[in-house]
């Protein structure tokens, strides 16, 4: 089974720590203020785990969603959280930080051993985020 995912810290007892961060260092991070454009990131060739926060005046948060690899650029990779023709895969609460392990997009066929864990494991490797209406969404990649 595939598991490219960083491990979570561990007390004295050896159990998880599930509300604390993952060992992994940040690969890559952005932050979009005050924008409710969608954008679209490429993440890093090693990125496995994304944290997303939604931080401003605006009561409702943010929106994600995952890009495929063969979208083109444009209105096919826009996340869009309007009524009607929303196409979204997740909430961002106001004020919060959700986590997220990067899902499988295709089972890798040839796996070469000069590629990240991102690539090597077919993971997603684009995601679209916005605000909805006005605030900021920071991405942190690990």
């Amino acid at each position: 089974m595939v598991n490219p995912y960083p491990i979570l810290p561990r007390d004295k007892g050896s159990e998880p720590m599930h509300d604390y961060a993952t060992h992994a260092s940040v690969k890559a991070i952005y932050a979009s203020e005050n924008v409710s454009a969608s954008s679209v990131i490429t993440l890093t060739e090693d990125t496995t785990a994304l944290e997303i926060a939604a931080i401003g005046a605006s009561p409702t948060g943010a929106v994600m969603r995952w890009v495929s690899s063969v979208a083109a650029f444009g209105a096919a990779t826009s996340v869009i959280s309007t009524a009607g023709t929303a196409n979204f895969d997740h909430v961002i609460p106001n004020n919060s930080v959700v986590r997220f392990a990067i899902p499988i997009e295709f089972q890798a066929t040839n796996p070469s051993s000069v590629q990240g864990a991102n690539r090597l494991n077919g993971l997603y490797r684009r995601v679209a985020i916005k605000s909805i209406g006005i605030g900021s969404v920071l991405l942190t990649e690990y």
